[in-house]
């Protein structure tokens, strides 16, 4: 699989991802349309801060399962940033332990629990939806990363709280992301919290669903993200990109 789908499936990328609209409606600048931006606006204020936090990672393929759970914090140093609650680390049979080694080696860090990056885009978004309390709005893709015209993503506005409760990736169609992959169906649903305060909204999970083949043999992936005890680290991210 190629990096791009690895950090849809770890959760790690609707953040920072432009999508292409489908029959969105053409809308003029609302009210609800100011609400997104101060959304995205506020998860950029926190962005210059790091996060520790707890996630429990569920992965399902077929019959086989990998379950463990694990706490980030970029104060620590290489591989100690992750540290593994349950089962212990000396416990953790070979899925667990390979599930580990990929997540010390990604690039998901904490880097899903803003969506901060969701304000690069604002501008080119287009209403598809809107009710007395929700806003459902398509964004274009831009990215060299991502296939062509084959992913969509809807993002949902809570509007009396004025935050993002949803980025919602699904693929149009099937799309190759390596010349011996083939990716059927792709969806994936990040959920955000509430802000608390003057504080921004948080994510609380992430869930990814792929199906397809590759080297000639047929795949389907679940994966399952929980976040918790998210603790805001109280040092600008490019001073503790280190290790």
């Amino acid at each position: 699989m190629s990096v791009f789908l690895s950090r849809l499936a770890a959760g790690a990328c609707a953040a920072a991802l432009f999508f292409s609209p489908a029959n969105a409606e053409t809308a003029p600048a609302s009210a609800s349309t100011a609400l997104l931006a101060q959304a995205a606006q506020k998860a950029r204020d926190f962005a210059d801060y790091r996060y520790a936090y707890t996630v429990e990672h569920l992965t399902r393929t077929g019959e086989k399962e990998v379950a463990i759970t694990l706490r980030f914090d970029p104060r620590l140093e290489g591989d100690a940033r992750w540290q593994v609650l349950s089962p212990a680390e000396d416990a953790l049979d070979k899925p667990q332990a390979k599930a580990l080694k990929q997540l010390r080696k990604g690039e998901m860090e904490d880097s899903p629990i803003l969506y901060d990056s969701l304000d690069e885009m604002i501008d080119d978004v287009e209403l598809a939806s809107e009710n007395e309390t929700e806003a459902v709005y398509v964004a274009q893709l831009d990215d060299d990363d991502a296939p062509k015209d084959a992913l969509e993503v809807f993002i949902t506005l809570n509007k009396p709280d004025a935050y993002i409760s949803s980025i919602e990736l699904k693929s149009k169609k099937p799309f190759k992301p390596a010349p011996v992959a083939k990716v059927m169906k792709l969806v994936q649903t990040q959920r955000f919290a509430a802000p608390e305060g003057n504080g921004p909204a948080l994510i609380v999970s992430s869930e990814a669903h792929i199906e397809g083949e590759a080297m000639f043999k047929s795949f389907s992936t679940d994966t399952r993200q929980i976040f918790s005890e998210i603790e805001q680290v109280e040092v600008p991210a490019e001073e503790s990109d280190e290790g």
